[in-house]
């Protein structure tokens, strides 16, 4: 059947169907983000997307691109916001407990620190 813009019956046709895809793509999101693994996956896609920082890096082309990802991390994050509020704020306390052991872990100590260590002992 051919799409027929002028005809109104073609016009609810496509509405309605534009209708249920909307909500379609708003329930896959709110299951998704009700597991530990569906938060994860879309905390890094935020991320990527340069959603938690600027993508500014002096080269116009590099960033236009980084720029073009963050609208749609933006766009993301707008949807997960507005329609999963409580899973939102799981998502990024579930993001900051991973990153504390990075924080607090031992690390190789490396030259500077070698040197530091001996300027204050000398």
């Amino acid at each position: 059947m051919t799409y027929d813009a002028s005809n109104r019956k073609d016009i609810r046709r496509a509405e309605k169907r534009a209708q249920l895809l909307e909500r379609e793509r708003i329930e896959f999101l709110t299951v998704a983000m009700r597991t530990i693994q569906g938060r994860r996956f879309f905390y890094n896609i935020l991320e990527f997307c340069h959603i938690f920082n600027d993508p500014f890096t002096g080269n116009a082309l590099h960033e236009a691109y980084a720029k073009g990802e963050r609208n749609v991390g933006l766009k993301l994050y707008s949807d997960i916001v507005n329609f999963c509020p409580d899973e939102f704020v799981a998502m990024m306390r579930e993001a900051q407990v991973q990153e504390i052991p990075d924080e607090r872990s031992p690390r190789e100590p490396d030259d500077t620190d070698a040197d530091t260590a001996l300027g204050q002992f000398a």
